[in-house]
């Protein structure tokens, strides 16, 4: 254990939770709550529950250890996306379910618009939280892969760690498209039922992550 906090000494926050297990039985549990707001209106819960963890390991616990201000070559939590694929054809609010194959995927079914995590705190000693805010008025109508201008996906992103000026806000899939940040890869992420995201109008979508660190 010495010599694994000495070769990736920002695993010693992890001393607590390791005990002897070996470092490839650490493990992640995620939570996930949505919250859509639209003017004059009560904010709404869309989605309250675990998420779909797509890489396992040690590798994504040091990622998420790193925070958001970790940079480096390993990388850092520091972005979220949101899509519009998640959802079964011409069916609105029946997401699509994990299987298989989700923990192949490097993206979302349909990416909408992407940016930095606003928020980041840590509500355990095992547990880091991430909060990013979306605003529909941000997104090009081109973003959208639906007649029906909604979102009903999510992830949460590794990057460099680094905060961009203005949220560093990116449409890869808008015409013509936004070139994406180098060596961004998913960590996380889930489907639910869809939300309007109509930017005609200025709908807050509020993403909170909850990912905490457990040994198998």
């Amino acid at each position: 254990m010495k010599r694994l906090f000495q070769r990736y000494p920002f695993l010693k926050f992890l001393a607590p939770v390791l005990d002897k297990q070996a470092p490839d039985s650490f493990r992640l549990n995620g939570d996930l709550k949505v919250e859509a707001r639209t003017p004059g209106r009560e904010p709404v819960i869309v989605y309250d529950d675990h998420n779909f963890i797509v890489d396992l390991g040690k590798t994504a616990v040091r990622n998420l250890l790193l925070g958001p201000a970790g940079g480096g070559a390993y990388g850092a939590v520091c972005r979220m996306a949101v899509g519009d694929g998640g959802v079964l054809p011409g069916e609105l609010f029946n997401p699509k379910t994990p299987d298989v194959t989700w923990p192949a995927r490097t993206g979302l079914f349909h990416e909408v618009i992407r940016q930095d995590v606003t928020i980041y705190s840590t509500p355990a000693y095992n547990a880091a939280r991430f909060v990013g805010t979306f605003n529909s008025v941000d997104v090009d109508l081109t973003s959208f892969s639906l007649a029906e201008h909604v979102i009903n996906e999510a992830a949460l992103v590794i990057g460099d760690g680094t905060v961009h000026s203005g949220g560093g806000k990116k449409q890869i899939n808008k015409v013509p498209p936004d070139t994406p940040y180098s060596g961004e890869s998913l960590l996380s992420m889930r489907t639910f039922r869809s939300t309007p995201f109509d930017p005609s109008q200025s709908v807050i979508i509020t993403i909170t992550w909850t990912m905490t660190v457990v040994t198998a």
